[in-house]
C-alpha cells in the first residue's frame, strides 16, 4: 500500500535528503511544507523548488506557511548550515515556484483528501502543523503519524545547553502539537548525535562517483566542518535524515519508550525543553514514542541506497 507524506521543511541540506529518501522509497510525497528555521525563509523555499528540479520532480507542489513562530522571537542558524543551507551557495529554482495555497490549508485538505492514511514528517519547527490543528483539530483523527526530529532525552541541546533547535524556535507550537492527540514518534537530538557519518564513512562516500553522492558531499561539507568543530561531533550528524529513515523503516528503531512529553515554553534558561515524564508522576497517558537507540547499519544501508540512485 502506498504510503502519502506531507514533509515539513526549513530547507537545508539534510531537509533535502529527507525529501530525496521519502521519494527513493516510493513514498507519494503530497506536499512540501516550509516554516522559519534554519536560514532565510524565502532561501528555504528557494531550497526546496531547486531540490526538485534537481532530480526532475516538479510534480511535487511546494507550500510556503509561516516564515516566523507563534509567538516568540527566534533567530536562524546560518553558521551551521551556511548562508545557502548547503553551504555557502545561493541557489535559486530555473522554473519551479512555490503555490499560492498556504501550508496551513494544504495540510488541512490533505488531512481530509487522504484521511487515516497521511503521514507528516516535521523535521522543522512545529509552527505549521499547530496553525492547522488550531484551524481544524478535526485533523489529529485524520493524520496517521507524525513524525518529529526534535527535543532532548539527555539535555543536551544545539541552541541552548538543554533545548534543541526545531522545538526552541517555537516551543509553544511544540506545545500544542504534543498535548493535541497526535500519534507522535520523536527522534531527539542528543541521540542522534551517537550515529554519524564518520571520517571513514565519508571518505567511502566521496569514492562512489555517482551523481547523488557527489551531491551529497557537496551540500554537506559545511554542516560537516561546523559539526565536528562546535558541536564535538564525530562526523557528519543526520538529524533530518535518520528521522526519516525511522518513519520508512521501523527497524531502524533500535530501542524506544511511550512516555508522556511536555515542552518548557517559558522566556527562560529551559525554552525548548522536552520534559519527559519517566516515572508517571503526572500520571498522564503516554503522549510520545520516544526514540533513544538506532539501527546505525540499516540507517547507512538506506543511505548508501539513496547515493546509488543515479
Amino acid at each position: 500500500m502506498k504510503r502519502h507524506f506531507v514533509i515539513d521543511c526549513d530547507t537545508a541540506e539534510d531537509d533535502i535528503m529527507s525529501l530525496f529518501m521519502l521519494i527513493r522509497n516510493g513514498v507519494s510525497v503530497e506536499g512540501v511544507t516550509i516554516v522559519e528555521g534554519n536560514i532565510s525563509y524565502e532561501q528555504e523555499i528557494n531550497n526546496a523548488l531547486w531540490a526538485l528540479e534537481f532530480i526532475k520532480r516538479e510534480d511535487i507542489k511546494v507550500y510556503p506557511g509561516s516564515d516566523r513562530p507563534l509567538v516568540k522571537n527566534f533567530r536562524s542558524v546560518e553558521e551551521v548550515h551556511g548562508k545557502g543551507g548547503i553551504g555557502d551557495k545561493i541557489v535559486k529554482p530555473q522554473k519551479l515556484r512555490a503555490e499560492n495555497k498556504k501550508a496551513v490549508d494544504a495540510i488541512v485538505e490533505l488531512a481530509d483528501r487522504y484521511a487515516g492514511k497521511l503521514e507528516f514528517l516535521a523535521i522543522s519547527p512545529l509552527t505549521n502543523l499547530a496553525l492547522a490543528y488550531l484551524k481544524d483539530k478535526s485533523i489529529v483523527d485524520k493524520i496517521k503519524k507524525v513524525w518529529v526530529m526534535g527535543g532532548t532525552v539527555w539535555g543536551r541541546g544545539n541552541i541552548t545547553p538543554v533545548a534543541e533547535y526545531n522545538i526552541w524556535v517555537d516551543p509553544d507550537a511544540a506545545k500544542i502539537v504534543f498535548n493535541s492527540g497526535f500519534n507522535i514518534t520523536m527522534v531527539p537530538w542528543d541521540v542522534i548525535v551517537n550515529y554519524p557519518v564518520d571520517d571513514d564513512t565519508w571518505e567511502k562516500i566521496k569514492r562512489m562517483g555517482t551523481q547523488m553522492s557527489k551531491f551529497y558531499v557537496e551540500i554537506y561539507s559545511h554542516y560537516r566542518e561546523y559539526s565536528m568543530k562546535n558541536e564535538k561531533i564525530g562526523g557528519t550528524p543526520h538529524p533530518d535524515l535518520i528521522t526519516t529513515a525511522v518513519a520508512l523503516n521501523k527497524d531502524v528503531i533500535k530501542k524506544s519508550e511511550k512516555y508522556y512529553v511536555d515542552v518548557e515554553n517559558c522566556d527562560c534558561l529551559t525554552r525548548g525543553m522536552t520534559v519527559i515524564d519517566y516515572l508517571s508522576i503526572w500520571k498522564k497517558e503516554p503522549n510520545v514514542e520516544v526514540v533513544y537507540e538506532i539501527n546505525k547499519g540499516k540507517f547507512l544501508e538506506m543511505l548508501f541506497d539513496l547515493l546509488n540512485w543515479f
